[in-house]
Protein backbone atom coordinates (compact mmCIF):
# COMPACT_ATOMS: atom_id res chain seq x y z
CA UNK A 1 0.00 0.00 0.00
CA UNK A 2 1.51 3.33 -1.01
CA UNK A 3 2.39 5.82 1.70
CA UNK A 4 -0.32 8.39 1.06
CA UNK A 5 -3.09 5.77 1.03
CA UNK A 6 -1.84 4.22 4.26
CA UNK A 7 -1.65 7.68 5.81
CA UNK A 8 -5.22 8.46 4.76
CA UNK A 9 -6.62 5.21 6.16
CA UNK A 10 -4.74 5.43 9.46
CA UNK A 11 -5.51 9.11 10.03
CA UNK A 12 -9.19 8.50 9.26
CA UNK A 13 -9.43 5.62 11.73
CA UNK A 14 -7.69 7.60 14.48
CA UNK A 15 -9.99 10.57 13.84
CA UNK A 16 -13.11 8.38 13.99
CA UNK A 17 -12.11 6.94 17.37
CA UNK A 18 -11.09 10.24 18.94
CA UNK A 19 -14.11 12.20 17.72
CA UNK A 20 -16.75 9.88 19.17
CA UNK A 21 -16.66 12.23 22.16
CA UNK A 22 -17.95 15.12 20.05
CA UNK A 23 -21.34 13.49 19.47
CA UNK A 24 -21.82 11.38 22.60
CA UNK A 25 -23.86 13.98 24.50
CA UNK A 26 -26.85 14.19 22.15
CA UNK A 27 -27.79 10.48 22.45
CA UNK A 28 -28.07 10.79 26.25
CA UNK A 29 -29.69 14.24 26.21
CA UNK A 30 -33.28 12.91 26.45
CA UNK A 31 -32.36 11.36 29.81
CA UNK A 32 -30.59 14.46 31.08
CA UNK A 33 -33.46 16.75 30.09
CA UNK A 34 -35.46 14.99 32.79
CA UNK A 35 -32.71 14.19 35.33
CA UNK A 36 -31.19 17.68 35.35
CA UNK A 37 -34.43 19.51 34.45
CA UNK A 38 -32.83 21.28 31.51
CA UNK A 39 -34.62 23.85 29.38
CA UNK A 40 -34.06 23.86 25.62
CA UNK A 41 -31.72 26.84 26.00
CA UNK A 42 -29.68 25.12 28.71
CA UNK A 43 -29.43 21.93 26.65
CA UNK A 44 -28.43 23.95 23.60
CA UNK A 45 -25.69 25.73 25.53
CA UNK A 46 -24.24 22.41 26.71
CA UNK A 47 -24.40 21.06 23.16
CA UNK A 48 -22.66 24.19 21.88
CA UNK A 49 -19.99 24.11 24.60
CA UNK A 50 -18.02 21.41 22.81
CA UNK A 51 -17.93 23.61 19.71
CA UNK A 52 -16.89 26.53 21.92
CA UNK A 53 -13.95 24.53 23.21
CA UNK A 54 -13.06 23.67 19.63
CA UNK A 55 -13.10 27.35 18.69
CA UNK A 56 -10.84 28.21 21.63
CA UNK A 57 -8.12 25.85 20.45
CA UNK A 58 -8.43 25.34 16.70
CA UNK A 59 -6.42 28.36 15.58
CA UNK A 60 -3.58 27.41 17.94
CA UNK A 61 -3.63 23.78 16.83
CA UNK A 62 -3.55 24.89 13.20
CA UNK A 63 -0.44 26.91 14.02
CA UNK A 64 1.08 23.94 15.89
CA UNK A 65 0.37 21.65 12.93
CA UNK A 66 2.50 23.95 10.76
CA UNK A 67 5.26 24.11 13.38
CA UNK A 68 5.55 20.74 15.18
CA UNK A 69 3.55 18.61 12.75
CA UNK A 70 0.01 17.32 12.63
CA UNK A 71 0.94 13.94 14.11
CA UNK A 72 2.13 15.31 17.46
CA UNK A 73 -0.63 17.91 17.61
CA UNK A 74 -3.29 15.24 17.03
CA UNK A 75 -1.86 12.85 19.63
CA UNK A 76 -1.64 15.46 22.38
CA UNK A 77 -5.15 16.71 21.61
CA UNK A 78 -6.63 13.20 21.58
CA UNK A 79 -5.26 12.52 25.06
CA UNK A 80 -6.67 15.82 26.34
CA UNK A 81 -10.14 15.24 24.93
CA UNK A 82 -10.12 11.66 26.23
CA UNK A 83 -9.32 12.80 29.77
CA UNK A 84 -12.21 15.27 29.88
CA UNK A 85 -14.58 12.97 28.00
CA UNK A 86 -14.06 10.35 30.71
CA UNK A 87 -14.29 13.04 33.39
CA UNK A 88 -17.71 14.05 32.04
CA UNK A 89 -18.94 10.47 32.36
CA UNK A 90 -17.69 10.20 35.93
CA UNK A 91 -18.12 13.69 37.37
CA UNK A 92 -20.87 15.66 35.59
CA UNK A 93 -23.72 16.38 37.99
CA UNK A 94 -25.64 19.36 36.63
CA UNK A 95 -25.73 22.11 34.02
CA UNK A 96 -22.59 23.90 35.19
CA UNK A 97 -20.35 20.87 35.63
CA UNK A 98 -21.50 19.56 32.24
CA UNK A 99 -20.80 22.93 30.62
CA UNK A 100 -17.25 23.09 31.97
CA UNK A 101 -16.31 19.49 31.18
CA UNK A 102 -17.79 19.55 27.66
CA UNK A 103 -15.94 22.79 26.92
CA UNK A 104 -12.65 21.27 28.09
CA UNK A 105 -13.27 18.15 25.99
CA UNK A 106 -13.98 20.42 23.01
CA UNK A 107 -10.58 22.07 23.41
CA UNK A 108 -8.98 18.71 22.66
CA UNK A 109 -11.35 18.11 19.75
CA UNK A 110 -9.94 21.29 18.20
CA UNK A 111 -6.62 19.54 17.65
CA UNK A 112 -7.91 16.58 15.66
CA UNK A 113 -9.57 17.55 12.38
CA UNK A 114 -7.36 20.41 11.18
CA UNK A 115 -4.00 18.72 11.90
CA UNK A 116 -5.25 15.68 9.99
CA UNK A 117 -6.23 17.93 7.10
CA UNK A 118 -2.78 19.55 7.23
CA UNK A 119 -1.08 16.17 6.95
CA UNK A 120 -3.21 14.99 4.05
CA UNK A 121 -3.10 18.25 2.09
CA UNK A 122 0.68 17.89 1.85
CA UNK A 123 0.48 14.24 0.75
CA UNK A 124 -2.13 14.75 -1.97
CA UNK A 125 -1.88 17.08 -5.01
CA UNK A 126 -4.81 19.44 -5.77
CA UNK A 127 -6.22 17.10 -8.42
CA UNK A 128 -6.76 14.39 -5.78
CA UNK A 129 -7.16 16.54 -2.67
CA UNK A 130 -10.93 16.91 -2.71
CA UNK A 131 -11.38 13.14 -2.76
CA UNK A 132 -8.75 12.53 -0.06
CA UNK A 133 -10.03 15.18 2.33
CA UNK A 134 -13.57 13.99 1.63
CA UNK A 135 -12.67 10.43 2.64
CA UNK A 136 -10.98 11.77 5.77
CA UNK A 137 -14.10 13.78 6.59
CA UNK A 138 -16.13 10.56 6.40
CA UNK A 139 -14.44 9.60 9.66
CA UNK A 140 -16.12 12.55 11.40
CA UNK A 141 -19.48 11.42 10.08
CA UNK A 142 -18.73 7.88 11.18
CA UNK A 143 -17.93 9.19 14.65
CA UNK A 144 -21.26 11.04 14.82
CA UNK A 145 -23.21 7.98 13.73
CA UNK A 146 -21.14 5.65 15.89
CA UNK A 147 -21.73 7.73 19.00
CA UNK A 148 -25.48 7.44 18.45
CA UNK A 149 -25.33 3.70 17.84
CA UNK A 150 -23.18 3.06 20.93
CA UNK A 151 -24.07 5.73 23.50
CA UNK A 152 -27.85 5.56 23.04
CA UNK A 153 -28.33 1.80 23.57
CA UNK A 154 -25.75 1.73 26.39
CA UNK A 155 -27.54 4.61 28.10
CA UNK A 156 -30.93 2.91 27.70
CA UNK A 157 -29.59 -0.31 29.21
CA UNK A 158 -27.11 0.88 31.85
CA UNK A 159 -27.53 4.62 32.30
CA UNK A 160 -26.16 7.68 30.56
CA UNK A 161 -22.77 7.60 32.29
CA UNK A 162 -21.97 4.22 30.74
CA UNK A 163 -23.09 5.53 27.35
CA UNK A 164 -20.70 8.50 27.58
CA UNK A 165 -17.83 6.46 29.01
CA UNK A 166 -18.17 3.80 26.32
CA UNK A 167 -17.64 6.42 23.62
CA UNK A 168 -14.89 8.43 25.37
CA UNK A 169 -12.16 5.88 26.11
CA UNK A 170 -11.35 5.35 22.44
CA UNK A 171 -9.52 8.68 22.26
CA UNK A 172 -6.49 7.12 23.98
CA UNK A 173 -5.81 4.34 21.45
CA UNK A 174 -6.47 6.93 18.74
CA UNK A 175 -3.59 9.04 20.08
CA UNK A 176 -1.26 6.04 20.06
CA UNK A 177 -2.32 5.01 16.56
CA UNK A 178 -1.72 8.46 15.09
CA UNK A 179 1.58 9.02 16.87
CA UNK A 180 3.12 5.67 15.99
CA UNK A 181 1.68 4.98 12.54
CA UNK A 182 1.46 8.29 10.63
CA UNK A 183 4.21 10.37 9.10
CA UNK A 184 3.45 14.06 8.82
CA UNK A 185 4.25 14.47 5.15
CA UNK A 186 6.81 14.05 2.40
CA UNK A 187 9.01 17.07 1.67
CA UNK A 188 6.71 20.05 1.21
CA UNK A 189 6.54 22.06 -1.96
CA UNK A 190 7.94 25.53 -1.42
CA UNK A 191 6.16 28.72 -2.32
CA UNK A 192 9.20 30.25 -3.96
CA UNK A 193 10.21 32.28 -0.93
CA UNK A 194 7.04 34.33 -1.12
CA UNK A 195 7.23 37.45 1.08
CA UNK A 196 3.54 37.16 1.95
CA UNK A 197 2.46 37.44 5.55
CA UNK A 198 -0.53 35.84 7.25
CA UNK A 199 -2.38 39.12 6.80
CA UNK A 200 -1.82 39.31 3.05
CA UNK A 201 -2.08 35.57 2.39
CA UNK A 202 -5.17 34.86 4.52
CA UNK A 203 -6.83 37.92 6.01
CA UNK A 204 -6.74 39.94 2.77
CA UNK A 205 -7.54 36.95 0.55
CA UNK A 206 -10.94 37.73 -1.05
CA UNK A 207 -11.61 34.29 -2.59
CA UNK A 208 -10.48 32.74 0.69
CA UNK A 209 -13.08 34.82 2.51
CA UNK A 210 -15.79 33.83 0.05
CA UNK A 211 -15.20 30.11 0.49
CA UNK A 212 -14.98 30.61 4.26
CA UNK A 213 -18.28 32.52 4.31
CA UNK A 214 -19.83 29.69 2.33
CA UNK A 215 -18.37 27.27 4.89
CA UNK A 216 -19.97 29.24 7.71
CA UNK A 217 -23.39 28.88 6.07
CA UNK A 218 -22.79 25.16 5.72
CA UNK A 219 -21.72 24.84 9.35
CA UNK A 220 -24.77 26.71 10.67
CA UNK A 221 -26.93 24.00 9.14
CA UNK A 222 -24.78 20.91 9.66
CA UNK A 223 -23.83 20.87 13.30
CA UNK A 224 -27.15 21.98 14.76
CA UNK A 225 -28.82 19.22 12.74
CA UNK A 226 -26.21 16.71 13.88
CA UNK A 227 -26.50 17.80 17.52
CA UNK A 228 -30.30 17.80 17.66
CA UNK A 229 -31.48 15.01 15.34
CA UNK A 230 -31.34 12.43 18.13
CA UNK A 231 -33.57 14.40 20.54
CA UNK A 232 -35.87 15.17 17.60
CA UNK A 233 -36.26 11.53 16.62
CA UNK A 234 -36.72 10.65 20.28
CA UNK A 235 -39.53 13.21 20.52
CA UNK A 236 -41.04 11.90 17.28
CA UNK A 237 -41.23 8.44 18.82
CA UNK A 238 -42.64 9.75 22.11
CA UNK A 239 -45.39 11.65 20.29
CA UNK A 240 -46.46 8.37 18.69
CA UNK A 241 -46.75 6.65 22.08
CA UNK A 242 -43.36 4.99 22.54
CA UNK A 243 -42.15 4.64 26.12
CA UNK A 244 -39.20 6.76 27.24
CA UNK A 245 -36.83 3.77 27.13
CA UNK A 246 -38.04 2.50 23.75
CA UNK A 247 -37.96 6.00 22.28
CA UNK A 248 -34.34 6.44 23.40
CA UNK A 249 -33.32 3.21 21.68
CA UNK A 250 -35.38 3.73 18.52
CA UNK A 251 -34.53 7.43 18.27
CA UNK A 252 -30.81 6.73 18.60
CA UNK A 253 -30.96 4.00 15.96
CA UNK A 254 -32.78 6.22 13.45
CA UNK A 255 -30.59 9.24 14.16
CA UNK A 256 -27.44 7.15 13.90
CA UNK A 257 -28.56 5.69 10.58
CA UNK A 258 -29.42 9.14 9.19
CA UNK A 259 -25.97 10.39 10.16
CA UNK A 260 -24.34 7.24 8.83
CA UNK A 261 -25.74 8.09 5.40
CA UNK A 262 -23.09 10.79 5.36
CA UNK A 263 -20.41 8.21 6.11
CA UNK A 264 -19.27 8.16 2.49
CA UNK A 265 -20.91 11.25 0.96
CA UNK A 266 -17.99 13.62 1.76
CA UNK A 267 -15.78 11.41 -0.38
CA UNK A 268 -18.30 11.59 -3.21
CA UNK A 269 -18.67 15.35 -2.75
CA UNK A 270 -14.91 15.82 -2.74
CA UNK A 271 -14.50 13.73 -5.89
CA UNK A 272 -17.32 15.69 -7.54
CA UNK A 273 -15.54 18.95 -6.69
CA UNK A 274 -12.34 17.60 -8.27
CA UNK A 275 -14.30 17.02 -11.47
CA UNK A 276 -16.68 20.00 -11.79
CA UNK A 277 -15.06 22.58 -9.51
CA UNK A 278 -15.33 23.43 -5.83
CA UNK A 279 -17.91 26.22 -6.18
CA UNK A 280 -20.27 24.34 -8.48
CA UNK A 281 -20.22 21.31 -6.21
CA UNK A 282 -21.03 23.45 -3.15
CA UNK A 283 -24.02 25.05 -4.87
CA UNK A 284 -25.35 21.71 -6.07
CA UNK A 285 -25.00 19.94 -2.72
CA UNK A 286 -26.43 22.75 -0.57
CA UNK A 287 -29.38 23.02 -2.95
CA UNK A 288 -30.26 19.49 -1.89
CA UNK A 289 -29.71 19.82 1.86
CA UNK A 290 -31.38 23.18 2.54
CA UNK A 291 -34.90 22.07 1.50
CA UNK A 292 -34.60 19.23 4.02
CA UNK A 293 -33.88 21.72 6.81
CA UNK A 294 -36.94 23.72 5.82
CA UNK A 295 -39.37 20.79 6.15
CA UNK A 296 -37.78 18.28 8.55
CA UNK A 297 -39.02 19.65 11.86
CA UNK A 298 -42.61 19.85 10.66
CA UNK A 299 -42.79 16.07 10.26
CA UNK A 300 -43.09 15.27 13.97
CA UNK A 301 -46.28 13.31 14.58
CA UNK A 302 -46.12 11.57 11.21
CA UNK A 303 -45.32 7.83 11.09
CA UNK A 304 -41.63 7.41 11.92
CA UNK A 305 -40.95 6.00 8.48
CA UNK A 306 -41.54 9.44 6.91
CA UNK A 307 -39.09 11.59 8.95
CA UNK A 308 -36.66 8.66 8.90
CA UNK A 309 -36.75 8.50 5.09
CA UNK A 310 -36.28 12.26 4.75
CA UNK A 311 -33.58 12.08 7.41
CA UNK A 312 -31.62 9.55 5.35
CA UNK A 313 -31.59 11.91 2.36
CA UNK A 314 -30.86 14.85 4.66
CA UNK A 315 -28.01 13.05 6.38
CA UNK A 316 -26.39 12.17 3.05
CA UNK A 317 -26.37 15.64 1.50
CA UNK A 318 -25.88 17.90 4.51
CA UNK A 319 -22.34 16.64 5.01
CA UNK A 320 -21.35 15.86 1.41
CA UNK A 321 -19.71 19.25 0.87
CA UNK A 322 -17.79 19.42 4.16
CA UNK A 323 -14.32 18.70 2.77
CA UNK A 324 -14.75 20.93 -0.30
CA UNK A 325 -14.30 24.12 1.70
CA UNK A 326 -11.07 22.82 3.19
CA UNK A 327 -9.72 21.56 -0.12
CA UNK A 328 -10.57 24.85 -1.82
CA UNK A 329 -8.88 26.91 0.87
CA UNK A 330 -5.65 24.89 0.67
CA UNK A 331 -5.49 25.89 -2.99
CA UNK A 332 -6.05 29.58 -2.30
CA UNK A 333 -3.23 30.18 0.21
CA UNK A 334 0.55 29.58 0.10
CA UNK A 335 1.64 26.18 1.38
CA UNK A 336 3.39 27.53 4.46
CA UNK A 337 0.14 29.11 5.66
CA UNK A 338 -2.14 26.13 5.07
CA UNK A 339 -2.36 25.02 8.71
CA UNK A 340 -3.03 28.53 9.97
CA UNK A 341 -5.56 29.19 7.22
CA UNK A 342 -7.42 25.96 7.95
CA UNK A 343 -7.39 26.79 11.64
CA UNK A 344 -8.74 30.28 10.97
CA UNK A 345 -11.50 28.92 8.72
CA UNK A 346 -12.43 26.35 11.35
CA UNK A 347 -12.43 29.00 14.05
CA UNK A 348 -15.05 30.97 12.13
CA UNK A 349 -17.03 27.93 11.02
CA UNK A 350 -17.20 26.31 14.42
CA UNK A 351 -17.75 29.70 16.01
CA UNK A 352 -20.97 29.77 14.02
CA UNK A 353 -21.93 26.31 15.27
CA UNK A 354 -21.73 27.44 18.88
CA UNK A 355 -24.45 29.94 18.03
CA UNK A 356 -26.57 27.71 15.81
CA UNK A 357 -26.70 24.72 18.18
CA UNK A 358 -27.58 26.94 21.14
CA UNK A 359 -30.02 29.01 19.07
CA UNK A 360 -31.95 25.90 18.04
CA UNK A 361 -32.53 25.26 21.74
CA UNK A 362 -33.71 28.85 22.18
CA UNK A 363 -36.19 28.42 19.31
CA UNK A 364 -37.48 25.25 20.97
CA UNK A 365 -38.11 27.20 24.17
CA UNK A 366 -39.85 30.00 22.27
CA UNK A 367 -42.15 27.65 20.33
CA UNK A 368 -43.03 25.17 23.10
CA UNK A 369 -45.00 25.66 26.31
CA UNK A 370 -42.54 24.98 29.19
CA UNK A 371 -45.30 23.50 31.33
CA UNK A 372 -46.16 21.01 28.60
CA UNK A 373 -42.50 20.16 28.10
CA UNK A 374 -42.12 19.58 31.82
CA UNK A 375 -45.09 17.23 31.88
CA UNK A 376 -44.10 15.30 28.75
CA UNK A 377 -40.32 15.19 29.22
CA UNK A 378 -39.69 16.20 25.59
CA UNK A 379 -40.35 19.03 23.12
CA UNK A 380 -43.46 18.31 21.04
CA UNK A 381 -43.00 21.13 18.47
CA UNK A 382 -39.90 21.34 16.27
CA UNK A 383 -40.95 23.05 13.03
CA UNK A 384 -39.28 26.44 13.28
CA UNK A 385 -36.24 25.05 15.08
CA UNK A 386 -35.13 23.22 11.93
CA UNK A 387 -36.57 25.69 9.40
CA UNK A 388 -34.32 28.50 10.63
CA UNK A 389 -31.31 26.30 9.83
CA UNK A 390 -32.25 26.32 6.16
CA UNK A 391 -33.09 30.02 6.09
CA UNK A 392 -29.72 31.10 7.50
CA UNK A 393 -27.58 28.61 5.58
CA UNK A 394 -28.51 30.05 2.16
CA UNK A 395 -25.47 32.28 2.65
CA UNK A 396 -23.47 29.17 1.65
CA UNK A 397 -24.57 28.73 -1.96
CA UNK A 398 -24.81 32.51 -2.47
CA UNK A 399 -21.15 32.97 -1.50
CA UNK A 400 -20.15 30.01 -3.68
CA UNK A 401 -21.96 31.54 -6.66
CA UNK A 402 -20.07 34.81 -6.18
CA UNK A 403 -16.79 32.89 -5.97
CA UNK A 404 -17.68 30.92 -9.09
CA UNK A 405 -17.90 34.18 -11.01
CA UNK A 406 -14.56 35.42 -9.71
CA UNK A 407 -11.40 35.05 -11.81
CA UNK A 408 -9.69 33.82 -8.65
CA UNK A 409 -11.77 30.65 -8.72
CA UNK A 410 -9.40 29.17 -11.28
CA UNK A 411 -6.85 28.81 -8.47
CA UNK A 412 -8.92 25.94 -7.10
CA UNK A 413 -8.92 22.47 -8.69
CA UNK A 414 -11.63 22.26 -11.32
CA UNK A 415 -12.15 25.99 -10.96
CA UNK A 416 -12.25 26.96 -14.64
CA UNK A 417 -15.60 28.22 -15.72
Amino acid sequence: MEGKTRTLITASLASLLAMLIWSNFSPVLPLLLVEWRLSGTMAGVIVASCQAGYVISVFLTGYLADRIGGRKTFAISAIETGVFGVAFALLARDFWSALILRTLAGIGQGGLYVPGMRILSSWYPPSERGKALGIYTCSLVGASAGANYVAGPLAAAYGWRVGVLGTSVWAFPAAVLMFLSVRDNPPRMTDGGSPETFRSAVLMNKPGWLITLSYMGHMWELYAMRDWINPYMNASARVLGYSATDALTVGSAIAGTCLLMGGFSPGIGGLLSDRIGRSKAIVLIMSLSIPCSLVFGWMIGLPLLIPAAVGLFYGFWIVADTAIYKAGLTELVPDRFVGLALGFQSLLGFGVTTISSAFLGVVLDLTNDPLVVGQLGYFPFWGWAFTQLGLVSVIGPISALILMRSPDSVRMAGGKR
